[in-house]
Order: C-alpha cells, then sequence, then structure tokens
C-alpha cells in the first residue's frame, strides 16, 4: 500500500483550492483547513503561499514535460513527433489549471519564480523541438538551415497560440488550429 505523505497531500490540496479560487484568493488557513493539516505543518514544508504556489506549477510542468516527452518517444517519424508534441502541448496546458492561471493573470507576471519556471521550460522545449528536427533532417524528412532559430520560432509561435486559446477563450478547436499552423509549417505559405 502506498501512503501519500503529509507534504504531498498539502501540495494536492493546495493544487485543487489554486485551481477553484486562484492564487490571489487563497490562503496558507484555506490549504490548511482543506488538507485537514495545522499551519504549523504547513509552515514546516513551506515558507509561504508563493512557495506552495510555486511547487504546484513545478510539479503540473513536469506532468506537461512528460507528456511531451512520451508523445517523442511513441511517434515513428519527426513529422509525427513534432505534430503530436504541438497538440499535447496546447492540449496539455489547457487542462493544467494553475499553470494555466500563471500564464493568464497579469499580477502573476512579475512574480518572478513564475517567470523562472516559464523560462527554464522554454529553454527545455526549444531543446526538444531542436531533437525533433535534427531527426528530421538526418531523416530527409525536413529541410532546415537553421535548427536553433527553427526550434525558437516554433515554440514562440505556440506560446502565441496559448493567448487566443487560453486567456481571451476563443475558439476551442485547438487541434484544427494547430493543423493549420502544422501546415503552415511543413508547406510554407510560397506558391510552389
Amino acid at each position: 500500500m502506498v501512503t501519500t505523505s503529509s507534504k504531498d497531500i498539502i501540495l494536492e490540496t493546495a493544487r485543487n483550492i489554486f485551481k477553484r479560487f486562484g492564487f490571489a484568493k487563497t490562503s496558507i488557513g484555506d490549504i490548511a483547513i482543506a488538507a485537514r493539516k495545522g499551519r504549523r505543518t504547513i509552515y514546516t514544508y513551506f515558507e509561504s503561499k508563493e512557495e506552495i504556489y510555486k511547487a504546484v506549477i513545478e510539479k503540473e510542468v513536469d506532468v506537461l514535460r512528460t507528456k511531451l516527452t512520451e508523445v517523442i518517444f511513441t511517434e515513428s517519424n519527426a513529422k509525427e513527433k513534432l505534430k503530436g508534441y504541438m497538440i499535447t502541448r496546447m492540449v496539455t496546458i489547457n487542462e493544467l489549471a494553475n499553470y494555466y492561471e500563471a500564464l493568464r493573470n497579469d499580477y502573476l507576471q512579475d512574480f518572478k519564480i513564475i517567470e523562472n519556471i516559464r523560462e527554464d521550460f522554454d529553454n527545455q522545449e526549444i531543446s526538444l523541438i531542436s531533437e525533433i528536427l535534427t531527426e528530421g533532417v538526418e531523416d530527409n524528412e525536413f529541410i532546415i538551415e537553421n535548427i536553433d532559430l527553427t526550434a525558437k520560432a516554433i515554440v514562440i509561435a505556440l506560446k502565441g497560440f496559448e493567448i487566443p486559446f487560453f486567456i481571451e477563450k476563443v475558439d476551442k478547436d485547438i487541434e484544427g488550429q494547430l493543423n493549420s499552423l502544422i501546415d503552415i509549417l511543413f508547406k510554407g505559405i510560397l506558391k510552389k
């Protein structure tokens, strides 16, 4: 039988509370009551609400990273890996409520911890996409002059899609719109 540690219980409880009420409207007391732990227990593991939120976001980023890595290892060619990566990324971010809130809310933009997590993840994404692109070039699927620049451009494009999908809550056809972006990426815009 697997036992859940107090820290894990606190994190999962905090995740659910942040998801429901957001960072600003959640207090350490709310987390303690919902986790059925004393405030002292909370402070044994975390110094502040910000530290708890950071841990929750890091856990969600780990979920995202795991799903993206799985896509890379399950698809057979670079084109399908890149397509699967892009779709999985956007769908998963939509499901990760707290990471999503951190992307969405202006007042969290000044929260240096979130900025650092995002910057680290952006760099990891560029690296993962570079690997896919390199594989595609080596297997003659892609013709790319500058893999690093192309990987950065793809990450920037995906980040740009976050705004209409998640913040403005426009058309939720994530896969359909991403397929259009993927077509542009693979076929270009020049008439052949």
